[in-house]
């Protein structure tokens, strides 16, 4: 099995194939998912590049955030020069990236991003099929799951890699909308403000009075993963790399974690189970040393599940100093203090970062250490394996009454900083400046052939959040509001007998055994169109999967015609049957013309733009392809947009225990959320719907073909009132979130 190593820094870097990594993943400037980390230049990975071959390394280019239309130009610019350094393959999450690095890139080699969010054997072949030499899975699988999916990927011909050790999300990757809805920053696009890791209370809520109200706590936090316990597990599922978050974590990090996995890979091979035994003891203590949360197996083994949240603690613990031996009191300037004995598992500076962890309270005791003993002797260095009288300047722990168990961590590095080697520091001085190559003079005159050209105007325009809106040009020619048809999602068909203030085209139903049992029973009234369109959601677990077969096929024959795919995998559902018109939900992540023409080219009637768009974004989109279009072939798909529901911020896959028998919750800033619990997990949805009505007007001219409203989510009547207040902009109208819509989805 590969082993991948992430890296922020070139120490980190460095250091991650010094320690034994097999390969590195770096972030490609402006286009990767950790947009709060250093860019790389372009000089600097193309000598890593070089660095790592002449190791026999591989490295690995992570372009991994969604890219707005406005973008589409400088990254097909940027793909241009790096394809010249030859990296050993690109991630990508963005179906528009894809589409453009098999047009354009084809003997490039690519990787699927785990934000593509694939969890089930359709997302293997359908990645597979679409080009993808690798596919990076969700990390909600458990061990019997992935090896499933691990004979699929061998008949697919494509390869798995997962997380094996490092932060995890509360949601699916690529179906999180907290940070960008709430926040305004995608997590999507590497900038996550990460709301699950605050603290929330749960509140009463009409006659959802629970047991526990009041109770606070980081109820969405996850605890790290760690699978350095299922490494033969995995082996034996033939998984091809296993991979280490954290290119925004330490040098030290880096170091730690994959000298502990190296060993645990090396103690596979060991003829000897004692022997296996102390390799395995000694790689947790590297992993102990390495900054991160408690850790735990994640969802790789189900029992384990219920302990991938600790309510009651947050954020990183850091790296594990000592244990306390006792307290102490000591005097400095005549003044008592309160001093910590520690037993020392590393060494420790006077003038660094480090935080007391009080077993008993809980309570976290950050301080600048300014003094420390051995042995009585004031010293300015303690060492692994002594005992260390240390003062602690912070307040809190002082006044506890009783002994004190805990551990001391290590939380700042700013004295342990590393340097590049001098031969990596030369091999990346060595690197020239690159020419646009040969290939780009034919991607542009492709380009400007298509219309496409336009897009972010001159190459090195389009940097993120420098993207110029379109959207006066679109509006300077409208097309008909008569020509953009309402659509509305249900979840139920009794809300069909409810009054809708516009003209409804079309249904859209949730396909589950509730609705499809109301619907064949004939308790739909008046259904616009005769048949629903039957909605998909974003995740099918592989063991759901011969349901919806079954039933996919089963409705086809009935003469079902139209359907909405929550994740575009789901196409594969429909291989056999007889479809007509298939359409992509907003789950699909579409934010760019190069995503609506990959929907297209697989047969998509129809397709939604993702939620978390903005005005400019929106616009750009349409016109680029309607422009490809009118220059190419006849318009074939139709484009929509939700403006009205109640999206999920969080789709997770866990039910912990401290979820039992609650609703509401809100955050300590007095946002209010609700819990919506099903048998395979929980999903979060904020208390104000998501609401654009106020803008339909200009997006019935927008160009975009449908709107859709969605009411499937709590009381039918309740929802449609609040519909009808804000469509007519009169009347009791409540509180709304409208996204990036009116801003700008950074």
């Amino acid at each position: 099995m590969e082993l991948l190593a992430p890296a922020g820094t070139m120490p980190a870097f460095e250091a991650a194939l010094a320690e034994g990594a097999d390969a590195v993943y770096l972030g490609v400037p402006s286009f990767n998912a950790r947009a709060l980390s250093r860019d790389f230049s372009l000089l600097e990975i193309a000598g890593m590049i070089k660095f790592a071959r002449e190791r026999s390394k591989k490295v690995f280019l992570a372009m991994n955030s969604l890219i707005k239309d406005g973008e589409l130009n400088q990254a097909l610019r940027t793909l241009a020069l790096l394809e010249e350094v030859k990296p050993d393959a690109f991630i990508v999450q963005d179906l528009g990236l894809l589409y453009l690095l098999r047009r354009y890139f084809p003997q490039t080699a690519v990787h699927a991003s785990t934000l593509m969010a694939a969890h089930n054997s359709l997302s293997v072949n359908h990645l597979a099929a679409l080009g993808c030499k690798r596919v990076v899975l969700a990390r909600e699988l458990n061990l019997i799951e992935l090896a499933k999916l691990s004979e699929e990927a061998k008949d697919a011909g494509t390869e798995l890699e997962i997380f094996v050790h490092g932060a995890m999300c509360f949601s699916y990757s690529g179906l999180c909308r907290f940070s960008s809805l709430h926040g305004g920053k995608s997590s999507l696009r590497g900038l996550c403000v990460q709301p699950c890791r605050r603290k929330f209370q749960w509140v009463s809520s009409g006659q959802n009075r629970q047991k526990g109200k009041g109770q606070e706590g980081y109820f969405f936090s996850m605890n790290d993963l760690c699978g350095i316990e299922q490494l033969a597990a995995l082996q034996k599922a033939h998984v091809a790399s296993l991979k280490i978050e954290g290119r925004l974590k330490s040098v030290a990090y880096v170091r730690n974690t994959v000298r502990a996995y190296r060993l645990a890979l090396d103690a596979l091979e060991e003829k000897s189970e004692e022997q296996r035994g102390r390799m395995l003891v000694e790689a947790n203590s590297y992993l102990d040393a390495a900054m991160g949360r408690s850790r735990g197996a994640g969802y790789f083994v189900r029992s384990a599940s219920a302990g991938l949240i600790s309510p009651e603690r947050s954020g990183n613990t850091g790296e594990m100093v000592g244990l306390l031996v006792k307290t102490a009191t000591g005097q400095q300037q005549g003044k008592a203090n309160f001093n910590i004995v520690v037993q020392l598992r590393v060494p420790v500076k006077v003038g660094e970062r480090l935080r007391l962890h009080d077993e008993q309270s809980d309570a976290r005791i950050s301080f600048t250490l300014r003094m420390l003993k051995v042995g009585g002797q004031v010293r300015k260095e303690a060492l692994a394996g002594e005992q260390a009288e240390l003062q602690v300047s912070g307040e809190g722990l002082s006044n506890r009454q009783g002994s004190i168990r805990g551990k001391l961590y290590r939380v700042d590095e700013q004295n342990r900083l590393e340097k590049v080697s001098e031969a990596l520091r030369q091999v990346v001085a060595s690197q020239q400046p690159r020419p646009l190559a040969a290939k780009w003079k034919r991607i542009l005159a492709d380009l400007a052939q298509a219309g496409e050209q336009t897009k972010g105007g001159k190459a090195g325009r389009a940097a993120r959040g420098n993207t110029r809106s379109r959207g006066d040009d679109i509006l300077a020619s409208p097309q008909s509001p008569a020509q953009t048809q309402w659509w509305l999602k249900i979840a139920s068909p009794e809300a069909l007998r409810l009054r809708f203030p516009f003209p409804v085209s079309r249904i859209v139903l949730d396909l589950n055994p509730e609705t499809l049992q109301a619907f064949q029973g004939g308790r739909h009234g008046n259904m616009p169109g005769r048949q629903p369109i039957w909605a998909l959601p974003p995740i099918i677990l592989e063991h759901q999967l011969a349901w919806y077969k079954k039933t996919v096929t089963s409705l086809c024959q009935d003469g079902a015609t139209r359907f909405q795919v929550g994740h575009p995998s789901q196409i594969r559902l429909f291989d056999q049957v007889p479809v007509l018109e298939l359409f992509g939900d907003a789950s699909c992540n579409l934010v760019n013309s190069a995503a609506l023409l990959q929907m297209e080219a697989e047969g998509y009637r129809g397709a939604q733009f993702s939620i978390e768009i903005d005005r400019a974004t929106l616009f750009s989109s349409l016109s680029s392809f309607a422009g490809e279009g009118r220059s190419r072939r006849p318009k074939k798909m139709l484009t929509g947009l939700q403006v009205y529901g109640r999206p999920a911020l969080f789709n997770a896959r866990l039910k912990a225990p401290h979820f039992e028998r609650q609703y509401s919750l809100s955050s300590l800033r007095g946002e209010r959320y609700f819990l919506k619990q099903g048998e395979e997990g929980v999903s979060v949805h904020a208390h104000e719907p998501f609401s654009l009505l106020a803008h339909s007007h200009e997006l019935s001219r927008s160009g975009l073909n449908y709107l859709v409203v969605d009411v499937s989510y709590g009381n039918a009547r309740r929802e449609w009132s609040i519909v009808k207040s804000l469509f007519h902009g009169k009347g009791d109208i409540p509180p709304f979130l409208s996204g990036n819509y009116a801003g700008n989805l950074v």
